[in-house]
C-alpha cells in the first residue's frame, strides 16, 4: 500500500515523517504534500483530486489522506473537506455506505496539530526535561477540547524556561513527535486518524 498525506502545513509533514512509521505496517510507504495553509490546500485540492479520480482506478495500492487543523468549528471544516472530495466523483470512508470500498480518509487535527502533541505529556517532558507535571496543571484530559491548543503548548514550555524565536510549529513536531507514544495519546482527534489509517 502506498499513501499520499494532502497536509496544510510544513508542521504536520514532520511530525507524520516521525509518527508513521509507528502507525502503519512496515510494508507500507507514504509520501507528504504540505501546503502553505488552508487556503492553498483548498485551492489546490479540486485538482490534486481530479488527478486522483483518474489514477485510482489503475493503482489498486494508492491510498489518500487528507489532513489539516478544525480550527474553531470542526464540523464546518469536516463538510468542507468532504463536499470537495465527493464534487471530484471520489468516496471517502464517511461518505461511502457500509461495505462499499474506499480509498480516501479525511482527518482534522482538533483544534489544531498542537493538541496531538499535548495529548502525550509524557512525550513533551522527554523532549523538553524541563517541563513539570504542574505546568499542564488545569488542562483537561482530552486536549481537543482546548480552544487555543497551539498558545497552550506555548505557555507550557515557557512555564519551563523553553523560550520561542519564532512561532516553532516545525520545531515542536521534530522535537515531540519522536517521543510520542500512539497507545497513550488522549487527544481524540489523534486517535481517530490513527484508526482511519488502520481502516484504509
Amino acid at each position: 500500500m502506498h499513501l499520499e498525506f494532502l497536509l496544510e502545513e510544513p508542521s504536520s509533514e514532520a511530525a507524520l515523517d516521525i509518527l508513521l512509521p509507528k502507525l502503519l505496517p512496515p510494508d507500507t510507504t507514504w509520501r507528504c504534500y504540505p501546503h502553505r495553509g488552508k487556503t492553498d490546500l483548498f485551492q489546490r485540492l479540486p485538482g490534486r483530486l481530479k488527478t486522483y479520480a483518474r489514477q485510482l482506478p489503475h493503482q489498486p495500492e494508492l491510498r489518500v489522506v487528507i489532513l489539516m487543523d478544525a480550527d474553531t468549528d470542526c464540523r464546518r471544516r469536516k463538510a468542507e473537506l468532504e463536499q470537495v472530495v465527493a464534487d471530484a466523483g471520489l468516496l471517502t470512508k464517511t461518505s461511502a455506505a457500509p461495505h462499499e470500498p474506499f480509498r480516501i480518509i479525511t482527518r482534522l487535527a482538533v483544534q489544531e496539530l498542537e493538541a496531538w502533541f499535548l495529548g502525550d505529556r509524557e512525550a513533551i517532558q522527554a523532549a523538553y526535561p524541563r517541563v513539570r507535571h504542574q505546568h499542564f496543571s488545569g488542562l483537561p484530559h482530552d486536549p481537543d477540547t482546548i480552544a487555543d491548543t497551539w498558545e497552550t503548548l506555548w505557555r507550557v514550555l515557557r512555564e519551563g524556561k523553553y523560550y520561542l524565536t519564532g512561532k516553532a510549529k516545525v520545531e515542536w513536531a521534530e522535537t515531540i513527535a519522536p517521543h510520542l507514544d500512539p497507545a497513550r495519546n488522549t487527544s481524540a482527534s489523534f486517535q481517530y486518524f490513527r484508526q482511519g489509517l488502520a481502516r484504509l
